[in-house]
């Protein structure tokens, strides 16, 4: 199990307290703090109109992505890559996933500079799906 400093502890702490969401973890990517809240919570945590994620990124100073947790892989993984959309998701029985991104600039931005996107999804999408070995990022024909 990942262990969490004091400063993830507290800053869970206040994000759950100023949204009244529950976050199931926290990441840093790009220079973003990345939350990953609850099924159903994520309209929640980002308030009406972006007011509550605003607020939050004004109090900490910082960037927020919020992604909402899905016990269905192919929708967990669509909500880690949001706002870039699959055209389609499809697993095979091995623990390989593959993503078609619907351009090749979408593709691009999916996979990132040094394939890192996609390893950041990979390893946020395999706390929850262990089975899960690798995600691959392929053009839509």
């Amino acid at each position: 199990m990942e262990k969490l400093d004091n400063e993830k502890i507290q800053l869970i702490t206040e994000f759950e307290k100023l949204t009244r969401t529950h976050v199931k973890n926290i990441y840093e990517h790009q220079n973003k703090l990345i939350v990953l809240v609850d099924q159903g919570e994520a309209k929640t945590a980002v308030g009406q109109g972006g007011k509550t994620l605003v607020m939050l990124e004004q109090k900490f100073g910082r960037k927020f992505k919020i992604i909402e947790y899905n016990a269905d892989l192919h929708t967990f993984i669509q909500n880690v890559m949001l706002p870039l959309k699959a055209s389609k998701i499809e697993a095979s029985g091995e623990g390989e996933v593959t993503v078609y991104g619907p351009d090749e600039k979408t593709r691009g931005l999916m996979i990132g500079a040094k394939a890192q996107n996609l390893r950041f999804t990979e390893q946020v999408v395999q706390k929850y799906f262990p089975d899960l070995k690798e995600i691959k990022v392929v053009a839509d024909n």
